[in-house]
């Protein structure tokens, strides 16, 4: 097992890509903090996880809230007494629009729940991973991060902002020594889950402002824009999470790493 009795806190990890990670870790043999807004879809989660042998919190947390992540780490302090590993996947894709008609409550909760959040919650958990002088912090950022998204500035300016907030940290704890900790940015393409397929998420939205169909939007216009044309499964980020929480990718650090079906090459 790669990650056998580590400790890992996965925020967002009710539901789509932090699911998929808290299940995936749990497999190779961590054990789990899932901090999530739908604190019932956490700890039913922690209760799967129980099953499979390894032992998990959920915490109901809205990671825009300092104090609420304060009380995260001393549940996870109380429950495990360390962390070895942070996942900050807590995020919202918000309300698609053209910029010039955004709204401006929509573009500060996304960017309080996805750059702030991961402020929040490193800042939070941070001294508990220096104490040890080992250990990874993981961010899910996005293609988006790295490119243009067109009717979703919010986002795509928060994702941008995710990887800039992984290569500073990367370097700030490289310069205090910290060989042991490294801290890296998925940035995955378009992945099924319920934010971009599902009620109200980005297919609906999209297909809503081009007056189109759900149908056109996806073969017309998200599977031609990788080189494998198609969607991507949540367990695929979940793999390299897990390659990235482990010894195998001690070297890596300061890198966001496309999980994108070849949509984007740098």
């Amino acid at each position: 097992m790669k990650l056998k009795d580590r400790v890992a806190v996965v925020t967002g990890g009710a539901k789509g890509i932090g699911r998929a990670i808290c299940l995936a870790f749990a497999g190779e043999g961590a054990d789990l903090v899932i901090l999530d807004i739908l604190g019932d879809e956490a700890e039913s989660l922690a209760r799967e996880i129980a099953g499979m042998g390894r032992r998990a919190v959920s915490c109901e947390v809205d990671v825009r809230n300092p104090e609420q992540v304060r009380g995260a780490v001393d549940r996870t302090v109380e429950a495990f007494g360390k962390v070895d590993i942070l996942v900050n996947n807590a995020g919202i894709m918000g309300k698609r629009d053209f910029l010039w008609l955004g709204d401006d409550e929509n573009w500060r909760n996304v960017i309080e729940i996805q750059l702030f959040g991961n402020y929040h919650c490193s800042k939070a958990f941070l001294p508990l991973i220096i104490k040890q002088t080992r250990g990874r912090i993981i961010n899910i950022a996005s293609v988006q991060g790295k490119q243009a998204s067109p009717t979703n500035s919010a986002y795509t300016a928060a994702k941008h902002g995710i990887v800039g907030i992984t290569r500073t940290l990367a370097a700030e704890l490289a310069l205090l020594g910290l060989a042991g900790i490294t801290v890296n940015a998925i940035c995955p393409g378009v992945v099924d889950t319920d934010l971009v397929m599902g009620p109200g998420g980005a297919v609906e939205q999209v297909a809503r402002l081009l007056g189109t169909s759900r149908e056109a939007v996806i073969e017309e216009r998200i599977k031609p824009m990788s080189l494998q044309k198609r969607i991507l499964e949540a367990g695929e980020i979940a793999a390299m999470a897990v390659y990235l929480a482990s010894d195998d990718a001690r070297g890596i650090t300061g890198q966001a790493i496309n999980v994108c079906g070849g949509t984007v090459f740098y």
